[in-house]
């Protein structure tokens, strides 16, 4: 990939499922980020060592005891972007509230989880990804080339 493109591994509520996070590591590295959107803090942490690429993860509701933060925003290569679990900003009703906090904070790109459900979309000006639950099999592929977005579904 060139310097204008790049791709994310995205991952969200792997409650437990290390199994099928450790079959991801290898497209997980041949990426070039890896984003976490909580539920499964712990699962994540036992396989950091083996991923090489930077990570961005944040803390679901689920995750008791950690210290990790529920929201963080990041230039991914110039693309600012906001990766949150959701479940403060209520994204079981809509992602409306999501949107608006991206949109406020300059985001053009939101990850987020909680959901466990599949879902790409653009709202507000922000393009809005929950990459579903890995604990049901889901994660997704993101694809960043001269701005442009290409979000992928995949199964595990």
């Amino acid at each position: 990939m060139n310097r204008k493109s790049f791709r994310i591994t995205v991952v969200s509520d792997v409650h437990g499922a290390v199994e099928r996070l450790g079959r991801l590591i290898r497209e997980i590295n041949s990426g070039n980020y890896f984003v976490f959107c909580g539920d499964g803090v712990r699962d994540v942490m036992r396989v950091a060592g083996e991923i090489t690429v930077p990570m961005l993860c944040v803390r679901g509701n689920n995750d008791f005891g950690s210290e990790l933060a529920e929201t963080v925003i990041e230039n991914l290569c110039g693309i600012r972007t906001l990766v949150t679990h959701g479940h403060r900003m209520g994204v079981r009703r809509g992602t409306e509230v999501l949107a608006d906090v991206a949109c406020r904070n300059g985001c053009v790109l939101a990850f987020y989880g909680h959901t466990h459900v599949f879902d790409d979309r653009t709202v507000g000006g922000v393009r809005i990804i929950n990459a579903g639950a890995l604990c049901n099999g889901s994660y997704a592929s993101v694809e960043v080339a001269d701005g442009t977005v290409i979000c992928n579904r995949k199964t595990v």
